[in-house]
C-alpha cells in the first residue's frame, strides 16, 4: 500500500477518531467501562497496523472499533470500499458482510451494505452471488434499485444469458423512464445468431423481428436479416436489408455496399445495381462509392480517365484510401524513376493504411481494424462507427 493510500484511509477515519472521542465523553458522564476503553485503543492499533502494511490485522481491528460505534455505518462502508477501489477485494468482503450481520441496521442501510457487497463480488468475478444480492435489492422500491438494475444487466451481458438481459433492461426502462431498445434490439440480435447457428431458422427470423419492434433503426438487423436471406439463396430479400442500412444508419452502408453488389449480380439485376450506385454518387458520395465508380470507370474508358474521375473527388474529398488507388491508376502508364518512387509510395501508404483502425467508438474513443457491436472497453452498445474523413470515409 502506497503511502498515499495510506493518507487516504487515515483520512477516511478521522472521523471515526471524532466520533470514538464523543462517544466516550458521552459515556464518561455515565460511567466509563471496558468497552469504551477497548474502542479508542481499537481505532490506534488499526491505526499502527495500517502503518506497518498489516491490513488483515488492520481490518480486524477497525471491525471490532466499528461495531461497537453505532453512529460509524456510513465510514465502514467507505472502508471497504476504499479497499474495493485498491483491488483487496476480500477486506472490502469481510467489512460489508460484518456490516450485514449487525441487527442495529436501519432498512436503508442494509439495502445501501447488500449494495456494496454485491459490488464486492462482482470485483471478484463471483457473479452468483453478487446476482443473487442483487435480486434481493430489485424487491425494494429505494435509491439502489437502479443501481442494482444496471448491475444486474452487466452480469447477463457477460454471461451472455440474454433473455435476462431483456427482461432486467425492459424493467430498468420503466425506471428511468428513459428508452433502451437499442440495447435490447442487440439483446435479440445475439439471440438470433444463436438461435441460426443451432439451425433453427424461423426462431431466430422471429428474434430478428422483435428486435426491429424495439428498434428500427438497428443497423446489425439488417445486416443478420441479409446474411440469413443470402445463405438461403432468397437474394432479393437480402437484398431489400440490406438497402434498409442507408435510412438506418447511413455510416454503416459502404460495408453493405460488396453484399448489395453482390445480390444484385446473382438475381442479373445489371440495369438495377448501374441506377442504384448512381443514386449513391449523387446522394452518399463516401469513397467507397467513388473508388466504385472508378473502377467501373477504370474499364470502359481506361486508367486515365478512372484517375482523372477519382483526382476530382479528391481535391474536395482528400482520402488515403483514394491516394492508393489514383496511385495504382497512374502506375502503369509511367516508367524508370518516376515508377519507382511511385512504387515507394504506394508501400508507404499500405503501411499507414494497415496502421490505422476503421472503427473508432464515440462515447469512449476506442479505436478497432474489426467491427464490434458492443465496444470492447465501454462496453456500450452500437457506439462503434466506422471512422469519416481522410482515414476513413
Amino acid at each position: 500500500m502506497s503511502t498515499f493510500d495510506l493518507l487516504e484511509i487515515i483520512c477516511l477515519l478521522l472521523p471515526v477518531a471524532a466520533l470514538s472521542g464523543w462517544y466516550l465523553g458521552k459515556r464518561s458522564r455515565v460511567g466509563v467501562n471496558s468497552k469504551g476503553i477497548t474502542l479508542s485503543s481499537d481505532y490506534y492499533v488499526g491505526l499502527n497496523f495500517l502503518l506497518n502494511e498489516q491490513t488483515d490485522k488492520a481490518v480486524d481491528a477497525f471491525i471490532r472499533m466499528l461495531d461497537a460505534s453505532p453512529d460509524s455505518i456510513e465510514t465502514t462502508i467507505a472502508l471497504g470500499n476504499f479497499f474495493r477501489r485498491q483491488g483487496e477485494v476480500d477486506k472490502a468482503i469481510r467489512i460489508h458482510q460484518s456490516l450485514i450481520s449487525n441487527p442495529n441496521l436501519t432498512s436503508k442501510q442494509r439495502n445501501q451494505s447488500l449494495l456494496e457487497l454485491a459490488q464486492d463480488y462482482l470485483r471478484a468475478g463471483v457473479f452468483d452471488r453478487a446476482e443473487s444480492l442483487l435480486l434481493e435489492l430489485t424487491q425494494s422500491v429505494g435509491n439502489q434499485l437502479e443501481v442494482s438494475l444496471r448491475h444486474l444487466v452487466d452480469i447477463y451481458e457477460r454471461e451472455k444469458d440474454w433473455e435476462k438481459a431483456i427482461q432486467i433492461t425492459t424493467r430498468l426502462q420503466t425506471v428511468t423512464r428513459q428508452s433502451m431498445g437499442s440495447d435490447i434490439a442487440h439483446y435479440y440480435c445475439e439471440l438470433a445468431e444463436s438461435a441460426w447457428s443451432k439451425g433453427k431458422i424461423k426462431l431466430a427470423f422471429k428474434y430478428l423481428k422483435q428486435g426491429l419492434e424495439h428498434d428500427d433503426h438497428c443497423a446489425r438487423i439488417s445486416f443478420i436479416q441479409g446474411d440469413f436471406e443470402k445463405k438461403l439463396g432468397r437474394f432479393r430479400h437480402a437484398l431489400r436489408a440490406y438497402k434498409r442500412i442507408e435510412f438506418q444508419d447511413a455510416a454503416f452502408l459502404p460495408e453493405a455496399l460488396p453484399m448489395i453488389i453482390e445480390c444484385h449480380e446473382r438475381i442479373d439485376e445489371h440495369e438495377a445495381l448501374e441506377e442504384y450506385l448512381n443514386y449513391l454518387l449523387e446522394h452518399c458520395p463516401t469513397i467507397s462509392v467513388i473508388l466504385i465508380h472508378a473502377e467501373k470507370v477504370k474499364n470502359k474508358q481506361g486508367k486515365e480517365k478512372a484517375a482523372h474521375f477519382l483526382a476530382n473527388y479528391m481535391h474536395r474529398h482528400p482520402s488515403i484510401r483514394g491516394l492508393k488507388h489514383l496511385i495504382e491508376f497512374h502506375l502503369s502508364r509511367v516508367m524508370g524513376d518516376v515508377r519507382n518512387e511511385l512504387l515507394m509510395l504506394k508501400s508507404l501508404v499500405e503501411q499507414l493504411l494497415e496502421k490505422k483502425p476503421v472503427y473508432r467508438c464515440g462515447k469512449c474513443g476506442f479505436p478497432s481494424r474489426l467491427l464490434h457491436w458492443q465496444c470492447p472497453s465501454c462496453r456500450q452498445w452500437a457506439s462503434l462507427k466506422p471512422i469519416q474523413g481522410i482515414e476513413g470515409e
